[in-house]
């Protein structure tokens, strides 16, 4: 089965930049303001306008990605940002029902619905499935705790193969068990140097390799080298 990753951060810190390396991608754009465009075609040139489509709705999404698991100069599909992928499918479940609201049981349904047309749909079709995520404020108890979280599809957390914080600067990280969780807390540093946090990779025993921290210009090839050798053949495509 081919890998999904999860790309996480705060904005401008390269996560679209990164996810662009991957074997051959192709782009959807989730943001209201085509923010991913403009990357596309820095790391894309001219090939960018076959290997980008801005989304606006669930269904425009759902067409797109079985369209383009099809095509074979594809071999990676990603997903700016995945954050967006629960809100259109409860926009678009809303229109349907025209309601106002879900009851908290419906949105299992949802998850189904996601899991179905879009993750399923790419990682069955042998494609290599990157999301990203943004980072939002930690509240406890109605109360910033001055620690940054993931605001990607939760899921994710669960599904991804590999999960990686993008940070520039230092910053101290909470890491719950297995990587289904974190929490960042950014500090100053003299150094403004690019690093990828790996807080979950299923392929090894982190309890055995440690948090692995990558810095510089970090790619796709980078990511790859974090899967054992006897695996990689099996999971990586390009």
């Amino acid at each position: 089965m081919p890998v999904m990753i999860e790309i996480m951060g705060e904005p401008a810190v390269g996560k679209t930049h990164l996810a662009l390396t991957f074997p051959k991608p192709f782009i959807f754009d989730t943001t209201p303001k085509k923010e991913a465009e403009i990357i596309a075609y820095k790391v894309l040139g001219a090939d960018a306008k076959n290997r980008y489509m801005w989304i606006q709705n669930w269904i425009q999404l759902v067409n797109g990605v079985k369209s383009t698991v099809k095509r074979e100069d594809v071999k990676t599909v990603v997903i700016d940002t995945g954050a967006d992928l629960q809100s259109l499918a409860v926009e678009y479940e809303l229109q349907v029902k025209e309601r106002k609201s879900l009851m908290p049981y419906e949105y299992g349904r949802i998850r189904e619905v996601i899991d179905t047309d879009i993750t399923e749909e790419i990682i069955t079709a042998g494609k290599n499935l990157v999301l990203t995520a943004q980072m939002d404020d930690e509240y406890i108890d109605g109360n910033k705790t001055g620690f940054r979280i993931p605001k990607g599809y939760k899921r994710a957390a669960f599904q991804s193969d590999i999960r990686i914080l993008l940070v520039i600067g230092g910053c101290s990280i909470d890491i719950m068990p297995g990587g289904l969780s974190f929490r960042v807390r950014p500090k100053p540093e003299t150094k403004n140097i690019r690093k990828a946090v790996i807080v979950k990779n299923r392929f090894v025993d982190m309890a055995e390799t440690g948090i692995v921290v990558l810095e510089g210009n970090i790619t796709a090839q980078d990511i790859k080298k974090l899967i054992p050798q006897n695996l990689v053949d099996m999971v990586w495509v390009e």
